[in-house]
């Protein structure tokens, strides 16, 4: 984990402010990558802070724990909040059994969800949506965790949404039937555009098996790019796979969908892996265990996710320079001598920047999605 990286958020605080990422992305072909549009005075940024020795969630901190800066200049933080009520939609792969005579196993639920979902507190709301080449909405937002936990319990529930989406009971890998995870997290940041308020959005991508991606895409990643830049969302992969699956020769490093490096076509609708790195995203990973099919840590990866989700801090602050010129402005945030005292060292994942420009400026209403 980088200690500073990228993340595009926008935060409602308090009942007079109200931050949304509404205007459009202005085509910059030397601007710097992942940058995001601000069309207030107030800044907001937001830190995903743990341990560097364990990875553990770090509380606690106020604001003088904190020391940012905007391109190489200290800021006056005025804003500190950790544990900002979410909106979430969980993108479940749509696994299906073989055949329908033969359940899925139970190992590929998630048993524990309810206590995964409680760490996403009280005032979370969250959605289901099932992903393959398309996507169906499964559960509305709602903040009645039985509703959700209903599926991720026993993921047979979703066999129908599954097949919604795209994903048949038996497939011949044709480029036709395989999965688009560009596409599903284009429909996931619509829906919450739609549906849920700004600075609340998270998109957890659910990947159940090793899957080569569809070389054909009714969104390419820049779209998906800068719709994501737009609304604020953060997207966070949950993969769930036997542990003797591996990226072979010539694959994306790291990659579980397994994207050869030269095969544009596939890339183009983007990958899981880019998305969430460039929003701030995390990936874990959850292993499955043939010999031991009883003993799977896909709960355990789950709530550990759900809480290094809603555990984020929200930084607000009112830049010096008052020159809203759709410059690039980079910030650098770390923690203070007092902090580094209080918690010793740690990493921190945060956005590295945003694009400067006020919603009544001429460059914003001219500014243009595509890249």
């Amino acid at each position: 984990m980088k200690i500073v990286s990228q993340m595009t958020i926008t935060i409602s605080l308090f009942f007079t402010i109200l931050l949304a990422v509404s205007g459009p992305l202005q085509a910059q072909s030397d601007r710097p990558r992942h940058a995001v549009t601000i069309n207030t005075d107030l800044v907001v940024t937001w830190a995903q802070i743990t341990s560097h020795n364990d990875g553990t969630i770090v509380k606690g901190l106020v604001i003088d724990d904190f020391v940012l800066h905007e391109d190489g200049k200290q800021q006056q933080i005025g804003i500190i909040n950790d544990g900002q009520p979410l909106s979430v939609v969980i993108l479940i792969d749509g696994l299906v059994p073989c055949n329908d005579k033969q359940p899925l196993p139970p190992e590929w639920s998630f048993r524990r969800s309810r206590e995964a979902l409680r760490q996403f507190g009280d005032d979370a709301e969250i959605a289901l949506m099932v992903w393959y080449t398309q996507v169906a909405l499964a559960q509305p937002l709602t903040r009645d965790l039985n509703d959700i936990a209903y599926y991720l319990e026993d993921r047979n529930r979703l066999i129908n949404p599954s097949r919604q989406a795209g994903r048949p009971g038996n497939f011949t890998d044709s480029p036709a039937e395989l999965p688009r995870p560009g596409e599903a997290v284009y429909q996931a940041a619509r829906y919450l555009e739609k549906a849920a308020s700004p600075g609340r959005r998270k998109i957890i991508v659910n990947i159940s098996t090793p899957a080569l991606v569809n070389e054909t895409h009714l969104h390419a990643a820049a779209e998906v790019s800068a719709l994501l830049e737009r609304i604020g969302a953060t997207v966070y992969g949950l993969y769930q796979s036997f542990d003797q699956y591996r990226p072979g020769d010539g694959y994306s490093s790291g990659s579980i969908l397994g994207i050869r490096r030269q095969d544009k076509k596939r890339r183009a609708g983007g990958t899981i892996e880019e998305f969430a790195e460039q929003t701030g995203g995390s990936i874990l990973m959850a292993k499955l265990k043939f010999s031991n099919p009883g003993r799977q840590d896909g709960d355990e990866t789950l709530i550990k996710l759900a809480g290094l989700i809603r555990s984020s801090y929200t930084i607000g602050y009112y830049p010096e320079n008052s020159n809203f010129d759709g410059a690039f402005r980079r910030i650098n945030l770390e923690l203070s001598p007092q902090g580094k005292a209080k918690v010793g060292k740690v990493d921190i994942k945060t956005r590295n920047g945003y694009l400067a420009l006020r919603l009544s400026s001429p460059a914003a209403s001219e500014a243009r999605t595509e890249r």
